[in-house]
């Protein structure tokens, strides 16, 4: 890399907080473009002629602005954009990501048959055997589990196109079939333990699920999904028509003895 102007020693402001600065600047400016690794430890430390614990402490500090990520054994990236999904029309999650000009890193991680019929996670009545399980990555990090269902005849996929094929577009194009509706849910819960290690998360960490049931034209499901997402990477929006009256919403849940 170039030599940079070198940082002030003599200056008040400690050496780590210029540092940052600089960084910050190349970020701000485009240098430094979001997803991309930031030179190493040893590079900035040349480059600048400081010591690790001021590199250490300068990235801590974008970090906890956000504007940097870290990950253990990969390195520091410029941190993205947040993500987002708009719930107001019928799309992919893969769509929605390719629709913000991201293009994920994504891992088959299951493609069976049949274990949707042994799966006491699927929903009852929905008779979607074939499940199919990927990992979506960013930057080197994982950051999105997903486990969907499919009808039977989605069994002559085969993992070659269970790889590279979104789960809508095996729905709509391999099955010929048109997606009606879907009902959606998202809530925050724990992990399982397969999938906190497969996120990278403790298994006491929340994440965001959003569950998904979608109904061909004709009103039959035709797809279950569950998808586990590293919350602070991910938003939901939704635009509704009047005001939002949450209140009226919520249900009283009747408590033993009262």
């Amino acid at each position: 890399m170039n030599l940079p102007e070198p940082l002030e020693a003599s200056s008040a402001e400690p050496l780590y907080v210029q540092l940052a600065g600089r960084l910050a600047a190349q970020i701000s400016n485009g240098q430094l473009a979001p997803g991309v690794q930031l030179p190493t430890e040893s590079d900035l430390m040349t480059a600048y002629g400081v010591s690790r614990i001021t590199v250490r402490q300068a990235i801590q500090m974008l970090a906890r602005n956000g504007q940097v990520t870290s990950h253990r054994g990969k390195g520091t990236f410029v941190a993205r954009a947040g993500l987002q999904q708009n719930l107001n029309a019928l799309q992919g999650f893969q769509d929605a990501l390719r629709s913000q000009g991201v293009e994920p890193d994504t891992e088959l991680l299951e493609f069976s048959p049949s274990a949707g019929r042994i799966d006491p996670q699927l929903p009852q009545g929905l008779n979607l055997p074939v499940r199919l399980r990927r990992r979506y990555c960013l930057d080197g990090a994982p950051f999105a589990v997903v486990e969907a269902y499919l009808p039977v005849e989605a069994a002559t996929l085969g993992e070659a196109r269970a790889k590279q094929l979104p789960v809508y577009d095996i729905v709509q194009q391999y099955m010929g079939l048109r997606i009606g509706r879907a009902d959606v849910a998202i809530r925050c819960g724990r992990p399982s333990d397969q999938v906190a290690r497969e996120l990278g998360v403790r298994a006491s960490a929340n994440v965001l699920v959003m569950e998904r049931t979608s109904f061909s034209g004709t009103g039959q499901p035709c797809e279950h999904m569950r998808i586990h997402i590293v919350p602070e990477r991910y938003t939901f929006r939704l635009s509704l028509p009047g005001p939002l009256e949450i209140a009226r919403a919520l249900q009283p849940t009747a408590t033993a003895g009262g």
